[in-house]
């Protein structure tokens, strides 16, 4: 790791940037494979299968003579390219076979680095395939409201799965800037305890509600003050698919201006004679509420 590195504040905290991240954290192959996009993947799977075969390519042309089958006297470019590539895939279509010594102790390489590539392509693949994603969304603001007469901090988020998630857990943090009386600056992550924090399983809609009462870090607060205090609410989200059982988390935040105060998030829920409906489309509307009950 460098002796300086830049940092961003992403969802509330302090992280570094990720530009040239892969080239920073080689030694961390494993990690770099799973954190990267499909596309990405792909494409380096790629370039890494090429190269292989361009150089074994470039060690069967040190002999020209040693593969039998060939069109030409000597050896081609294409034609040791693609000698390469039958035998990194163990195809084997017999046109073309080694016949010397150095020719076969390449192609036992070869085949041997052949596995390993199979290998390790096969495994970061199914564990990429493998690996639960969360796919919460949450709502696009969060909203300070009265409720039962105590103003109350409220955001939304929703289960997009079709399963639902086991042993749900749900935090809430006040990201905060902090000077200490002596100079020392921290970003701080105020715990917010919130009105229900876990339940037995997630399977649409989910209310987070935190009542700034006087023990609340928010107690007193204005947006104009969380504005000074560059704030932000923090959310960490947790569960457990019950399908492939298998952790998930999700993570989100809303920065002061993404926080309303004096609204208050509109029903998504229809009661019908015959049925109950949820509408999605309610998920981030709001309409104006009184901060006092």
């Amino acid at each position: 790791m460098g002796r300086s590195q830049r940092l961003r504040r992403h969802r509330g905290i302090l992280e570094t940037e990720r530009r040239g991240s892969w080239l920073q954290h080689w030694r961390e192959p494993y990690l770099q494979a799973l954190a990267m996009s499909w596309p990405v993947f792909l494409a380096l799977v790629a370039v890494a299968y090429g190269a292989i075969n361009a150089l074994f390519a470039v060690l069967y042309r040190l002999d020209p003579t040693g593969i039998a089958g060939v069109r030409a006297a000597g050896l081609s470019w294409a034609e040791a390219f693609f000698f390469s590539v039958q035998t990194l895939g163990s195809i084997g279509y017999g046109a073309m076979h080694p016949i010397s010594l150095y020719t076969n102790l390449v192609v036992t390489v070869e085949a041997l680095c052949g596995l390993l590539f199979i290998a390790l392509t096969t495994g970061l693949a199914f564990a990429r395939f493998a690996r639960s994603t969360a796919r919460i969304r949450f709502s696009q603001l969060a909203v300070v409201h009265a409720y039962n007469g105590v103003p109350t901090l409220v955001f939304r988020l929703a289960n997009e799965r079709r399963n639902g998630l086991l042993d749900a857990r749900l935090r809430a943090f006040l990201a905060v800037d902090e000077v200490s009386s002596e100079g020392h600056r921290m970003r701080r992550l105020l715990p917010l305890a919130l009105e229900r924090d876990q339940s037995i399983a997630f399977q649409l809609i989910w209310t987070g509600m935190h009542r700034i009462d006087a023990s609340s870090p928010l107690c007193g607060l204005d947006g104009a003050a969380l504005q000074r205090l560059n704030a932000e609410l923090v959310v960490a989200f947790a569960g457990v698919d019950e399908t492939l059982e298998r952790p998930v988390h999700a993570r989100h935040s809303w920065p002061v201006e993404r926080i309303a105060f004096g609204r208050c998030f509109e029903d998504m829920l229809e009661h019908q004679a015959d049925a109950t409906h949820i509408h999605w489309e309610s998920l981030d509307r709001t309409s104006p509420c009184s901060l006092t009950g």
